[in-house]
Parts: C-alpha cells; sequence; structure tokens
C-alpha cells in the first residue's frame, strides 16, 4: 500500500539523517528522534507489507519492488536484533542510510504486473517458496550487519596501526564488541544460507524436476556459502584483521548473488 509505504519511507529517511548527527555530534536528542522514526517507519512498512499480500493474494516476494522493499524490511529487524543486544549506535548510521535508498528504490523501480503467480509456485512443494526466500533475505540481511562490522573494525584497526585517530575513532565500538557482532552475523547468515538453500533445492526439484538449473543466482550462492564457511571454519586462527577482510569479500558475493537474478535472468528471476 503506497501511503503506508511512503510513511515508512519518510520515518526511515528522518531516522537516517539523526543516525548520523548522532553518530558525528553524539546528540542524545537526535537518537531519540532516530529511535521513535525507526518504530514509526517499521511499523508502517510492516503494515505496507501485510496489506500489498492480502489485496495480491501472495507473497511479497514475486516482483522486482517487492524483493528490495523486503530486503529493506529485513535489514531493520537485523538492525532491531543487534541494538537490542550490543546498543551499537554506530551501526545506524550505516544502515539505515541504506533501508532509505532500498525503499525508494522500490517505489521507483518497475516489476512485471502481469505476472501470474503459478509461475514461481506451480508444482510440488510450493509452500517452500516463501519458506526459502525469507530465510535468503533474513541471511542477506546478517551478511550486510557482518559487513559493516568489518568496515568497523578496519577503520579502527588501520588508526590504531597508524596512530592517528579521527573524531570517528572515538564514535565506534570497540574492536572486541565489533568483532563479536561480526562473527554472531556471520554465524546466524550462514545457517540461514544454508537451510536457504537446502530449501531452494527440495522446492526447484519439486517444481521442475532438477535441483540445479546452472543459473548465476545459484553460482554466487554456493560460492558465498563456501566463503563463510571457511571464514567461520577458521575463525579461531583469523579473528581480527583477516575475518574483516573475508567479510567484505563475503558481502560482495551477496551482492553479485542478488544482482544476478536482476541483471543476468536465469532460472531465478523477478517478475
Amino acid at each position: 500500500m503506497k501511503p503506508l509505504l511512503y510513511a515508512a519511507l519518510a520515518g526511515y529517511v528522518i531516522a537516517a539523517v539523526h543516525a548520523v548527527l548522532a553518530f558525528v555530534n553524539k546528540r542524545r536528542a537526535a537518537e531519540r528522534i532516530a529511535f521513535y522514526s525507526v518504530i514509526f517507519g517499521f511499523a508502517a512498512h510492516t503494515g505496507a507489507l501485510i496489506f500489498d499480500w492480502a489485496r495480491d493474494g501472495h507473497y511479497p516476494l514475486f516482483q522486482l519492488p517487492e524483493t528490495i522493499s523486503f530486503l529493506a524490511w529485513t535489514l531493520v529487524v537485523a538492525f532491531g536484533v543487534v541494538m537490542y543486544r550490543y546498543r551499537v549506535r554506530a551501526l545506524g548510521a550505516l544502515l539505515l542510510p541504506v533501508v532509505s535508498l532500498l525503499v525508494f528504490a522500490s517505489q521507483v523501480v518497475r516489476g512485471n504486473a502481469n505476472m501470474v503467480a503459478s509461475r514461481v509456485t506451480d508444482g510440488g512443494a510450493s509452500w517452500l517458496f516463501p519458506v526459502h526466500t525469507t530465510l535468503l533475505f533474513f541471511a542477506y540481511a546478517s551478511f550486510f550487519v557482518a559487513f559493516s562490522a568489518s568496515v568497523m573494525y578496519l577503520w579502527q584497526e588501520r588508526e590504531l596501526r597508524l596512530k592517528k585517530f579521527s573524531a570517528v575513532f572515538h564514535r565506534l565500538p570497540s574492536l572486541t564488541t565489533v568483532d563479536d557482532i561480526g562473527a554472531t552475523a556471520a554465524s546466524v547468515g550462514f545457517t540461514l544460507l544454508t537451510v536457504g538453500i537446502l530449501t531452494g533445492v527440495i522446492w526447484s526439484h519439486a517444481r521442475s524436476g532438477r535441483m540445479f538449473h546452472n543459473d548465476p543466482i545459484e553460482f554466487f550462492a554456493l560460492l558465498t556459502w563456501v566463503l563463510y564457511l571457511t571464514l567461520l571454519h577458521y575463525r579461531v586462527q583469523w579473528r581480527g584483521r583477516k575475518a574483516a577482510w573475508l567479510g567484505v569479500a563475503g558481502f560482495t558475493l551477496v551482492l553479485c548473488t542478488f544482482a544476478g537474478a536482476v541483471v543476468l535472468g536465469g532460472f531465478h528471476v523477478f517478475g
């Protein structure tokens, strides 16, 4: 529902602006405004997703605008979880502008209004489609948190190594906290990605009789899975800088995975 989504966009933009201001100037008033604006935006966004689902009669992950909007929604959920556990306000300065851009993009890009739901959910195990897609999008959101933590870690580590401390350095959480956030987010994302891939294989086989279709999104998803498996396997030896760089590399593959279905087409394509 566009009015609700416009309200969500307004809430997210206000939250993003004040999150950046709070990060730069450490203003409590800006933090409060950002907090309540995120809550307002998330409530409106959730309402828009539910309304569109009820109106259209299908899960809101068929067309490209829907997927972009849903991705933004999962990022806000991930942000809320991190804030609840770690109270890392610096994350909002990185994540909320991205959320705002995604919601705006969902209103600009066009999908195929004539797309038939049966194209996606034909065959057996159609109920796995929403499970498969939801797991993957929450995995992407987790990987973005891991990426953000990696950026904050590398920033601090570089300034510590050079012994040149900017104003930003004192506004970031400790290296231990950032490293813990990155490790936890990567672990959660890897678990969700694993289950998402497995449900996708089952759904694909029920739909077309084939488990894999050798299209770009499958290729990049498997590469992403292997990279994060390597990261988690060698987590003890590769703590710190190496793990942070792998977090950045992993999110690059996540972007390729998501963009693969949009740009390169193949079996995985949005309506």
